[in-house]
């Protein structure tokens, strides 16, 4: 049966090295398949892209502030009136996030400045999720704003399902992905990668016993 590799961020010190992988091909433009001495693996595109983005976009909100740019126009959001008088007293963990969100009147909030490197076109959809998170939680602390605002940058900016790679680019994300700190395991906590054995794939095939 396949061996699936997992691992949480907590145990990365402990997991194995990420395997030296050769690139076969893709397979309905969403799970690379690639191979070693050792057996075929199967890998989660868009997981291991999310781990990627993750790991890139959790250290960038180490230092927001730093990367926080002011808008020529800025982003309207609307909210109401319970939520606005919520986000109202919330203000200061959007700008802990590098996002520089103002009250406008009644439910209306302007975005006046986001990092940078928020994912081009889908910065209106980050806040608006990162909006809808902060109203939620009862208490938030900054390890949790950084964790959370980091999966939803790396989810917007990381490829999907049906996407065709060429072999450049599908190489080039398993290099990436061997790179990173954790490279089982997707921030959500999916595996990413699946492998088969030599001995697996004989015993499928009843080579062996």
């Amino acid at each position: 049966m396949p061996e699936a590799l997992y691992g949480s961020p907590e145990a990365a010190p402990e997991l194995p090295a990420f395997p030296e992988l050769t690139l076969i091909g893709q397979h309905h433009g969403t799970y690379l398949i690639a191979q070693n001495e050792d057996g075929l693996y199967l890998i989660d595109q868009h997981a291991a892209h999310e781990r990627v983005n993750y790991e890139y976009f959790y250290e960038k909100f180490g230092h927001p502030a730093d990367a926080s740019q002011e808008l020529l126009i800025p982003i309207t959001l609307e909210f109401t009136s319970a939520e606005s008088e919520k986000l109202k007293e919330r203000l200061n963990w959007f700008e802990s996030a590098g996002v520089i969100l103002e009250h406008f009147g009644g439910g209306t909030f302007r975005v006046v400045s986001h990092p940078y490197w928020f994912p081009s076109g889908e910065e209106a959809a980050i806040i608006e999720e990162m909006a809808e998170w902060v109203l939620q939680e009862r208490q938030i602390d900054l390890a949790k704003l950084r964790e959370k605002s980091s999966i939803l940058v790396s989810c917007k900016a990381s490829i999907k399902a049906n996407q065709k790679l060429t072999p450049e680019e599908a190489t080039t994300l398993i290099q990436r992905l061997a790179a990173c700190k954790q490279p089982y395991t997707c921030p959500h906590g999916r595996p990413i990668v699946v492998s088969f054995s030599t001995y697996d794939l004989e015993k499928l095939f009843k080579r062996v016993m």
